[in-house]
């Protein structure tokens, strides 16, 4: 190898010898085969340049003054700078032994002098390939840690960002559901409104077809008796014409009460009612009430109005206390026949209030029992009996706002019972409210309430 062969093949080596013909001889030799060749003459200014410059390779002398060779390469070794530079051993030892410490101290290569120029080349050619190949795979090392390091932390960067973009698709994931399952709980309203408007329209159009029809009779009844008291009023004797103002008035209260039934039930269809609870004397308004409808049954007729128990004072909603018992008592008296008994009774039981109305009626078919509480629903066998089947339903209605229940005995041919049972809870007793004086009244008709529950005009004058 001259020195016009490219540089590639080059490299920095430090020459070590005590002799200075072996420095010349070993330079020259070196620099005529392209190598750069730095030298020195002792052990100490070998340390100094090779920690200054590191070189690519060290021709080291063993046999020097001061340090030795073996003594230099130690240092070398144990100095991280130079501890990777690859140490040729020069010397004109050739004993095993020599050569065994040598490589113990971390030589690379051994040359005995005198030196022979091909093999110095080969050794020294061989040794630079060697760390040329070491530096290649050290950087190739580095490079690789780099890239380990840049995709670790592009792992990581990935890792974050998947959980970044997981937590946000979770998020997503949980408002998108949200928001569905208020679409959907809003679509359902919708749907509901629309079904319970569909049925609002459907009950609408129902009521006036079926009052339309209702009306037409009783109004028909009233024009007729009418036109004739205005005929004939002033021919006939006064039993007649009573008779005829009887007639008028009997369809009046049935229109009335028709009008009643549907303004009721609209009520509870588009409001929210609630109860208004007031004081009220059970026993006197079961009374009136019974005095009240009266009126409306028949001469052969007998209403009989029973109390039992601790029954008599509590807050109740008077109004629909009121629609509850008159719809049943007038549905007794309306399927009773000409000649019968109807039977109101109140009675107070485990924390419950218990009102029954009992019949001697028609009563009502089995399969009709069922859809008893339907709006205008009818039994198959109330015939030319009129009504519109409205009171049922909103008799059930009144009985629900208290929590209450209504149950139904029926035989065709005997009779009908209902039962309506109210808890207590929803009646607070306020009888330490009241004044002595009418404690004591009241007192004497709890007396007879827990007696062997007599009718109660017995009751009333007995009182009285």
């Amino acid at each position: 190898m001259n020195r016009n062969q490219s540089d590639a093949n080059t490299g920095n080596i430090l020459v070590v010898d005590d002799t200075p013909e072996n420095l010349r001889l070993l330079s020259t030799m070196l620099t005529d085969h392209g190598y750069k060749v730095r030298k020195v003459i002792n052990g100490k200014l070998a340390l100094d340049a090779a920690q200054v410059n590191p070189p690519d390779l060290i021709l080291l002398d063993i046999m020097m003054p001061q340090l030795n060779g073996y003594e230099v390469c130690k240092k070398l070794k144990a100095c991280e700078q130079t501890a990777q530079v690859p140490v040729i051993f020069l010397s004109a030892l050739n004993d095993a032994i020599d050569k065994v410490k040598a490589f113990d101290v971390g030589g690379a290569d051994y040359i005995t002098k005198p030196f022979q120029i091909e093999e110095v080349v080969a050794r020294v050619e061989n040794q630079l390939l060697i760390r040329r190949l070491q530096k290649q795979q050290q950087e190739q090392n580095i490079k690789l840690q780099q890239e380990i390091s840049v995709r670790q932390q592009a792992q990581v960067a990935l890792q974050t960002l998947n959980q970044e973009l997981e937590t946000r698709v979770q998020a997503r994931t949980v408002e998108l559901t949200q928001a569905n399952k208020q679409l959907l709980k809003l679509e359902a309203e919708l749907r509901q409104a629309l079904v319970q408007q569909q049925e609002l329209n459907e009950f609408k159009s129902r009521i006036i077809t079926t009052i339309s029809h209702e009306y037409r009779t009783p109004l028909t009844t009233i024009n007729s008796s009418a036109e004739l008291l205005e005929l004939y009023g002033h021919k006939w004797p006064q039993e007649k014409q009573l008779n005829h103002l009887q007639r008028i008035q009997r369809k009046v209260k049935h229109l009335t009460s028709l009008v009643n039934d549907v303004l009721f039930l609209d009520k509870f269809e588009c409001e929210n009612i609630k109860l208004n609870l007031v004081p009220l004397d059970l026993l006197k308004f079961g009374e009136e009430l019974v005095e009240d409808l009266k009126m409306t049954a028949l001469k052969g007729q007998t209403i009989e109005f029973r109390a039992q128990g601790d029954c008599l004072q509590g807050t109740w909603d008077e109004k629909i206390l009121r629609q509850i018992l008159s719809n049943l008592l007038s549905n007794a008296i309306k399927y009773s026949p000409e000649v019968g008994v109807i039977k109101l009774q109140i009675s107070s039981q485990d924390g419950k209030m218990v009102w029954k109305i009992e019949d001697q009626g028609i009563g009502i078919p089995t399969e009709d029992q069922a859809r008893l509480f339907e709006s205008f629903h009818r039994a198959s066998n109330v015939s030319n009996i009129p009504g519109i089947g409205l009171g049922l339903s909103i008799t059930k209605k009144c009985v629900d706002l208290y929590n209450g229940q209504i149950t139904c005995e029926s035989k065709v041919g005997i009779g009908t019972t209902f039962t309506v049972t109210i808890p207590l809870s929803q009646s607070k007793l306020n009888f330490e409210d009241t004044p002595k004086s009418e404690q004591a009244f009241k007192l004497g008709l709890n007396r007879f309430c827990q007696d062997s529950s007599p009718d109660i005009s017995v009751i009333k004058s007995a009182v009285l």
